[in-house]
């Protein structure tokens, strides 16, 4: 089966409960093995207190129904990675 997109996928990863030391960040770029790429900007925010937007790129795919925002570049892409281990599509 040729699949042609990310949400064509059946997914088979079991990603386990998040915790400090491995959230679903790292299990999801484990997981890609490097065929994920984080698209991450500064939305707006002062100085003190930024607010970024990410979402994962596979491939050549923008992944931006999985896009979340947070107060840093990592939880904001915590929060893009736990949307995409919890879709079914991994």
């Amino acid at each position: 089966m040729i699949v042609n997109s990310f949400f064509d996928r059946q997914g088979t990863q079991q990603f386990h409960p998040p915790h400090p030391l491995r959230g679903y960040l790292a299990q999801i770029n484990e997981w890609a093995r490097g065929t994920i790429q984080w698209h991450v900007t500064r939305i707006g925010g002062e100085d003190h207190i930024p607010i970024f937007q990410a979402y994962p790129v596979w491939g050549n795919e923008l992944l931006d129904r999985f896009t979340a925002i947070g107060p840093s570049k990592k939880a904001a892409m915590e929060e893009a990675a736990r949307l995409m281990a919890l879709s079914g599509h991994c």
